[in-house]
């Protein structure tokens, strides 16, 4: 459609015939006739008294222009023409959002996945402590494995009284295995009310445990990373649409 016909199409829909237009555009009927016949092209001015005459704003015009006019044609007049720099700033900011919405979501897709199934966040593994018992105040660490060193000779001068020391140590211990997802050390001693308990790795010991916090980072990863492609392909479609 050119814009003589444009012109033409928007009079008629407001029931108005040549003259009574050129009268309210203060222009010459043979003039708005060349117009209408794509004869010739309107000066910024006249162009303007044709949006004041039909009450239509610039936007309003072009909307049933832009798919249908010839934009080479159309941008002989300044008004138009920067009308289409302004629509140009619009969807290339668009496009550029678009793109950085959709490399957002494929960097951060990745990065969640890849946390997920490395287990960097939420380890899996969980090291075993072991504790033989309650220490009071003051009593060594190793008080359950080598009594003997801090008792006198005279506590064990007998059989009798070693076996005896012996099975109280034996009644005291209280057994407790710690499990933790955080390395504490080859060793670790945690306060009580009463004294303390000393807690060992057992080296050779330990568990995984799945946490479903991974399982979802992995999902939502995966998620983001589709979307970001998807918008990516939306992008390179709206881009080629226009």
């Amino acid at each position: 459609m050119t814009l003589g016909q444009y012109i033409k199409q928007l009079r008629q829909q407001q029931a108005l015939s040549q003259p009574q237009l050129a009268t309210q555009m203060t222009v010459e009927q043979s003039y708005l006739s060349k117009l209408e016949n794509d004869h010739s092209i309107p000066s910024n001015d006249v162009f303007r008294k044709l949006l004041a005459a039909l009450q239509l704003d610039l936007d309003s015009f072009m909307a049933g222009l832009m798919a249908h006019g010839d934009r080479q044609h159309l941008t002989q007049i300044p008004d138009i023409e920067a009308w289409y720099q302004n629509l140009d700033k619009h969807r290339l900011a668009r496009r550029r959002s678009w793109l950085m919405m959709a490399l957002i979501c494929i960097s951060l897709g990745c990065a969640l996945f890849y946390s997920g199934y490395r287990t960097i966040f939420l380890p899996e593994h969980q090291y075993e402590y072991f504790s033989y018992g309650e220490l009071r105040e003051g009593e060594p660490l190793d008080l359950y494995t080598r009594w003997s060193r801090y008792v006198s000779e005279a506590e064990t001068a007998s059989r009798e009284d070693f076996d005896a020391l012996r099975l109280m140590y034996q009644k005291r211990r209280a057994p407790e295995l710690f499990f933790s997802f955080e390395y504490r050390g080859s060793a670790f001693v945690q306060p009580l009310d009463n004294g303390r308990r000393y807690f060992e790795l057992k080296a050779d010991q330990g568990r995984s445990v799945p946490r479903a916090g991974n399982d979802w980072m992995q999902f939502i990863g995966m998620v983001l990373f589709v979307a970001g492609l998807l918008g990516l392909f939306i992008e390179r479609r709206y881009a080629r649409a226009q």
